[in-house]
């Protein structure tokens, strides 16, 4: 009885610890999953998704509110389990909340799929995100009643890393990174200004050294704290991942160097020779060695952050210690050793964050922003505090000197009231001096008067000889009058130069309105462009909505790819799938569509493709390919009014489409002028389709039909459907196509690839052939592994 009672215990507690661990999504907006999450660390090997799918036994709950990692651990699973609810499909959005994960995959179980979803990390270009969030964020479809097991991979090379895991649903997702954002811009608003307000001080040659110190802090503190939020890596540094885990290391000790020189700096202003002179520059020169070794050398996490929290104890214990011995009475240095105590409680936390196992990074990251705009408002108000102090005291030195000056001008006035009363009595003789001069000055006159006499004689013999003169004269009049002819000419001349100004000035005023007329015609000619822009957009996304999501052919073949490169925003090429019932069996259509045109025509004839193959799909109930390219034949036909003449011929589609029946291992294959390619053991087997496109019309001599060809397929055939844009597309050294005996030996070598790196393959060589060529057409290929 007490077996039966174990046993029945046993059960009843594994079940209850079941459902409790399976993650239930209703509603919510948010959830956090970090203690539903189960996790496995190896120490070696389990390196594969395959090794770790089956194997629950190998995973333990995690019992904190984040996922730790430490430095020895190379490879972290996690997994748990969620079931939508509802009664509808909804899209989740599962957030690993840290920007320092080096590498994570995120791989999906549905019932007894994996589906396989991007690597990401920072050591990868921040473009391969599918989400552009400085977060690492994967979207995931849940269908109703379903339950999903989330695996995730995440490789850590040497840091110590603490993960929140969050689940939203696409409100929660919105609302979470709007209040990030706002939070974000607060916190960044306030540094900023900070810095100006450094700026400023600069500006006004305020204690430049320092103040230059100051902003180099200010701005490496910015550019860390830009770091660890995962901005630099989504706005810097996209292209080049590698440099954001250098900056991480490094920066503190830059950092450290510059607030040493900082503080020495500023107590050199009361002290001129300090007393640990080399203490401070020993703390220099160990964060700048440490800066170049970590830089260079694969140092360990722990021995960079112990040895910075060696240097910042040793340089803020000589800060307070230098601080108690100088003893400067003033207000300003309240606020620099308020700075210095902010500091040591950035450093306090710091290390707590490291070393506690209890709480996130998150946590502690929040305060250490709180302290740093403290640190640097306090070092601000210091600043302010010291240029108020050193103002005051350059008004009163002004005041003692005005003082001063007075009582000098006060001395030089009683000097020169004696020199003025010197030169009075040196004047007085003077002017009885200058009485006997004038005595002389009137006999002096008497002279003059006679000598005027004489020169009035002298001048009526003047006049006599300017009667003489009186000829020259008149030729001299002569000459102005000459002068005055030409003066006229030149003012006619003047008038004529005048009347063509005023005509070049009518042309002007016509050249100007001509110009108005011009820029109205290039305003509108901007609006029509712009509304022909937006419409070919809105076309695009339409256009895209009809193609079927690549995620739903991977849940039918697995090992699938699909390289689809339109030529323009808008395309010709299309590729269709759906999943019917035949006879009691699974039937799946896949076809690969390309449309006579591009852009805006092809577009146009793609939707004409899609409502034709579901007409004969869902109205017609048709699943053999051949009888339903031969409706589609018809409905291109009647849809485009064809008539029997020559040009008719010209708008139609090829394709390439197969039925897929998993239970018969066989596929049903027609085309309309493409063919199907087979690689079964390296060996490439070409099923050709008919002669005819889709859109032709028949004669009774040469009637219209696609027949269906039947494939037996085996395991790991490999089969490639497409259109002629990859055959057709000019590139290489001479410019010639691209053809279809290089397309066969391109897929010869695709099949010895996994089928997820044959997609990249494609764009590769097709990037290597076109070169600096123009695509000339849309470019369409699907491959599957069978």
């Amino acid at each position: 009885m007490r077996v039966i009672l174990s046993i029945l215990f046993i059960v009843i507690y594994t079940t209850s610890t079941f459902a409790s661990s399976t993650i239930t999504f209703e509603q919510q907006s948010k959830i956090n999953a970090a203690q539903k999450i189960k996790v496995f660390k190896p120490s070696s090997g389990f390196q594969k998704i395959d090794d770790v799918v089956y194997a629950d036994h190998l995973f333990s709950k995690n019992t904190n509110n984040h996922l730790n990692i430490s430095i020895s651990d190379y490879i972290v699973w996690s997994r748990f389990e969620i079931k939508n609810t509802n009664q509808y499909p909804i899209n989740i959005l599962v957030e690993y909340r840290c920007a320092s994960i080096q590498e994570i995959q995120f791989f999906i179980k549905k019932e007894n799929i994996l589906i396989h979803k991007k690597l990401d990390g920072t050591l990868l270009p921040f473009s391969n995100r599918n989400i552009k969030s400085r977060f690492f964020v994967k979207e995931i479809t849940l269908e109703p009643g379903i339950n999903y097991t989330i695996f995730t991979q995440i490789k850590n090379y040497g840091n110590k890393l603490k993960i929140p895991i969050l689940i939203y649903d696409q409100y929660g997702f919105n609302q979470a990174v709007a209040t990030d954002n706002l939070a974000s811009g607060l916190v960044y608003g306030i540094l900023v200004t900070l810095f100006f307000s450094g700026l400023l001080f600069l500006i006004l040659r305020f204690h430049i050294k320092e103040q230059i110190l100051y902003l180099l802090y200010m701005s490496a503190i910015l550019f860390i704290l830009v770091t660890l939020d995962g901005y630099a890596a989504q706005f810097l540094f996209t292209d080049n991942p590698h440099v954001i885990s250098d900056i991480t290391k490094t920066i503190p000790f830059v950092i450290l160097g510059i607030y040493a020189l900082f503080i020495k700096n500023y107590y050199q202003q009361y002290a001129k020779t300090l007393t640990h002179t080399r203490v401070y520059n020993i703390i220099l020169y160990s964060s700048l060695i440490a800066f170049a070794v970590i830089l260079l050398l694969p140092i360990s996490i722990l021995f960079t952050i112990s040895f910075m929290l060696i240097i910042g104890i040793a340089l803020l214990t000589m800060a307070f210690w230098e601080s108690s011995q100088l003893k400067i009475p003033n207000a300003s240095h309240r606020y620099f050793i308020g700075s210095i105590s902010a500091g040591a409680l950035i450093l306090c936390f710091f290390s707590f964050q490291h070393y506690s196992n209890n709480y996130g990074y998150q946590d502690f990251h929040q305060l250490i922003k709180i302290l740093v705009i403290i640190q640097l408002g306090l070092i601000s108000l210091s600043f302010y505090k010291r240029m108020q102090v050193s103002h005051t005291l350059a008004h009163q030195e002004s005041i003692d000197n005005l003082e001063k000056l007075n009582e000098v001008i006060k001395e030089q006035n009683t000097v020169l009231e004696k020199k003025v009363e010197e030169r009075t009595v040196i004047l007085k003789s003077k002017n009885k001096d200058l009485e006997l001069q004038n005595r002389r000055n009137e006999e002096i006159t008497k002279k003059l008067s006679e000598q005027h006499e004489t020169l009035e004689k002298l001048n009526k013999d003047l006049e006599l000889s300017f009667k003489k003169s009186s000829a020259d004269h008149i030729k001299l009049h002569k000459a102005l009058m000459i002068n005055e002819e030409q003066r006229t000419e030149l003012k006619k001349t003047l008038e004529e130069i005048s009347n063509k100004n005023q005509k070049l000035e009518l042309q002007n005023e016509e050249i100007l309105t001509q110009r108005d007329k011009i820029k109205e015609q290039h305003h509108l000619l901007e609006i029509i462009n712009r509304d022909i822009t937006d419409s070919i957009q809105y076309a695009e996304r339409i256009q895209n909505s009809i193609l079927p999501p690549k995620e739903m052919l991977r849940t039918v073949f697995p090992e699938c790819f699909v390289f689809f490169k339109p030529k323009d925003k808008l395309s010709g090429d299309l590729y269709w799938f759906e999943t019917v019932e035949d006879k009691g069996k699974t039937c799946h259509l896949l076809a690969a569509i390309d449309c006579t045109g591009h852009g805006v025509p092809g577009a146009l004839m793609s939707i004409i493709a899609k409502d034709g193959l579901n007409d004969a799909v869902y109205g017609k109930q048709l699943t053999k390919p051949g009888k339903i390219i031969n409706h589609l034949n018809q409905v291109i036909i009647k849809t485009l009014n064809k008539r029997k003449t020559p040009d008719s011929l010209k708008d139609g589609m090829d394709l390439s489409m197969i039925a897929y029946y998993p239970e018969d291992k066989k596929i049903l294959f027609s085309g309309a002028r493409n063919p199907l390619y087979l690689i079964r053991d390296n060996n490439l087997v070409i099923y050709n389709g008919n002669i005819f496109s889709a859109g032709t019309i028949g004669t009774a001599e040469n009637p219209v039909v696609f027949d269906t060809i039947t494939i037996d397929y085996q395991p790991n055939d490999t089969v490639y459907l497409f259109s002629d844009g990859f055959a057709d597309q000019f590139g290489g050294e001479k410019g010639n196509k691209f053809r279809y005996n290089r397309l066969r030996k391109m897929f010869k070598l695709l099949v010895n690839l996994p089928i997820e790196k044959q997609e990249a393959k494609t764009a590769q060589i097709l990037k290597k052939w076109q070169g600096n060529y123009e695509q000339i057409d849309d470019i369409l290929i699907i491959g599957i592994k069978l």
